[in-house]
């Protein structure tokens, strides 16, 4: 199965999972009372959850990365002749077995790991773990996905954190959420932007509670409320859309934006890495979206 990075919504206009516990860890459940949507003001800053762990390993601007989730072998070298001690590889979850993880590892490199929180899919080993009242309509595209309810923090929360554990157990220092901007989707539910923050702030507290982090995927409107509970964050096309500014208070926080742009939406390296590097962003320039394989790759200059 070929993972794509795009599942992009706009504010203006196969490999399985092992048998998945449904019960959250100690500490979760207060992550959960915290985050109710009633109790968000979406135009302030959200307020990160308590967490026991404390331990995530911090992304910081200056990080070389790759991203490949393409379902295929990762290629471990891509980085090797990167002179940055500071280096990042995402990669799919599923597909990304230990041992892969572990020989990133002994490369000094940080290992973030794909995985879904907004949406639910039929081809998941897990898929029967969602009920019916949580589904809403087919991701546009995506006739096997559908929208999730993430208003509904109590139901989704035991299954997000299953996989969490899953990622943890294979040695993830990160999460990568898809997804994670569905109130601005036609999902089936009436989801607001105080319902977004409600939901993320949960998801990223369950992700610290198992000392990984969390970031923060395509959503330059609610950037600056999650820039204090995120670890991260990682945009795609911000260049081409005029949305890099929407991440600055990331940097502020001296937290990394890892920015992907595409050679089949024109893009250059001279195109876009001027502005990413005024801005303390992280760019690489990458075939499309809906690739994401090894190669091509090319990074901004770091430094």
């Amino acid at each position: 199965m070929v993972l794509d990075g795009r599942r992009r919504t706009r504010v203006a206009s196969g490999v399985g999972l092992a048998a998945l516990a449904l019960v959250l860890v100690a500490g979760g459940a207060g992550v959960i009372r915290a985050a109710r949507a009633g109790d968000v003001d979406a135009s302030a800053p959200a307020v990160p959850p308590e967490s026991a762990a404390q331990a995530w390993t911090p992304l910081v601007p200056g990080t070389s990365w790759q991203w490949q989730i393409d379902g295929e072998q990762i290629d471990t070298t891509v980085l090797d002749a990167v002179d940055n001690p500071r280096r990042m590889f995402d990669v799919d979850m599923e597909a990304t077995d230990a041992a892969t993880i572990a020989r990133l590892h002994d490369k000094g490199i940080v290992v973030v790991c794909y995985l879904q929180t907004g949406a639910w899919e039929s081809y998941r080993a897990d898929a029967d773990a969602y009920p019916a009242s949580v589904l809403g309509n087919a991701v546009d595209g995506y006739p096997q996905e559908r929208w999730v309810d993430i208003r509904q923090i109590d139901v989704l929360a035991p299954i997000i954190a299953a996989r969490l554990d899953a990622a943890a157990a294979k040695g993830c220092d990160g999460i990568e959420p898809d997804l994670d901007d569905s109130y601005t989707a036609d999902t089936g539910f009436p989801l607001t932007m105080a319902d977004q923050i409600a939901y993320n702030t949960a998801m990223i507290g369950l992700a610290h509670d198992r000392s990984m982090s969390m970031g923060l995927k395509n959503g330059p409107a609610i950037a600056e409320q999650l820039a204090p509970v995120a670890d991260w964050a990682l945009t795609e096309s911000c260049n081409l859309y005029d949305e890099c500014g929407g991440y600055a208070a990331f940097v502020a926080l001296g937290k990394a934006v890892f920015d992907a742009e595409y050679t089949a939406e024109g893009m250059t390296l001279d195109a876009f890495c001027p502005a990413d590097a005024a801005a303390g962003l992280d760019g690489i320039l990458k075939e499309s979206s809906e690739t994401l394989h090894a190669y091509p790759w090319a990074g901004c200059p770091v430094g």
